[in-house]
């Protein structure tokens, strides 16, 4: 996927933030629905209205396969090696649970989203994610930066003009405060947002994912983090659902949840039994509902205030008993 046209970008803003007042932002505005704590978007296939879930955690866009076989989308031919007749092409991708999956590759004839038309789209084939057809990953998001505004029921697509040097979390009002924190390069390489942070004392690899509903930590990171499945306390509460298959789960408590200059004390957090090597914890929409986040790709940085909510969710939203009920210091 090309990287979004400026002539679909509607806004500017000039952000007053520091002393740099030659910074401007050109934005596009995308509508968030909340459906829980999953975050659909709306989207067009070949001119068809569909929606999507909004993943950050997923490096490419993808579609339900039966929404591809449903509206006959081509599937990406392999090239021939020697006498071997041309197949359908596909890759090989990982989930929350860790688990690889072989993917097909379809072919959208167009795909408009955020005010911007792309041609000739290809798509990872999934399976189905519930009322969505398909999510938006990274293969677009890594674009441009990126607002997550879950309470206002925004996604901004952002490209900073001479902002190299600004900090960005230009929607705080004067006396409020933020969180800044570094972006693993290699990972933003790899179109993902990868942060460290500190549980229990211990650093870990923490994605920042939409597309999770909840965060957790995996059992070998609770582990490290001196909290065992096994433990008094520590109280199995089924699975839950990743793109690779179900998880089982369990919720406990960590005196110390620290990710950048916010910190939870004695926050509930699941526990996933997951063997996923790249990641420690998933920072999910239970996160991004309780904050305004801001991943800077321009500058390697992701910035985020706390707006409200529980931190973190360890049940469905309607029966939440989960860490944050208080603001995080």
């Amino acid at each position: 996927m090309k990287p979004l046209s400026l002539a679909a970008f509607a806004v500017a803003l000039v952000l007053p933030l520091q002393a740099q007042a030659a910074c401007r932002l050109v934005t596009a505005d995308v509508a968030v629905t909340m459906a829980g704590l999953r975050p659909l978007v709306a989207a067009k296939i070949a001119g068809k209205p569909v929606k999507l879930l909004l993943d950050s955690g997923a490096f490419g866009s993808s579609l339900t396969a039966s929404y591809a076989a449903q509206e006959k989308l081509s599937s990406l031919t392999a090239k021939p090696i020697g006498s071997l007749v041309p197949g359908s092409a596909s890759t090989v991708t990982s989930g929350a649970r860790g688990h690889d999956t072989t993917t097909g590759i379809v072919i959208a004839p167009s795909f408009e989203f955020g005010g911007s038309v792309f041609p000739d789209v290809k798509f990872l084939t999934i399976r189905d994610i519930g009322d969505a057809a398909g999510l938006v990953g990274q293969n677009l998001l890594k674009t441009t930066d990126d607002e997550y505004d879950f309470k206002d029921g925004l996604l901004r697509l952002v490209r900073p003009l001479d902002c190299e040097t600004t900090a960005m979390a230009y929607w705080l009002k004067p006396g409020e405060t933020y969180s800044v924190v570094p972006l693993d390069g290699e990972a933003r390489r790899n179109a993902h947002n990868v942060a460290l942070i500190t549980i229990n004392g211990q650093t870990m690899r923490a994605y920042f994912d939409t597309g999770a509903s909840t965060s957790f930590i995996t059992v070998h990171a609770a582990a490290k983090a001196g909290v065992k499945t096994s433990d008094p306390g520590v109280t199995p509460i089924g699975v839950s659902h990743g793109l690779d298959g179900d998880i089982k789960t369990w919720v406990g408590t960590f005196s110390s949840i620290k990710i950048g200059d916010e910190e939870i004390k004695n926050g509930k957090l699941a526990i996933g039994e997951s063997v996923a090597n790249d990641f420690d914890v998933l920072i999910g929409a239970d996160f991004f509902m309780a904050h305004h986040v801001y991943v800077a790709n321009s500058q390697g940085k992701l910035y985020f205030s706390y707006s409200g909510g529980p931190v973190f969710r360890t049940s469905a939203p309607a029966n939440q008993t989960a860490s944050g009920d208080t603001p995080p210091r």
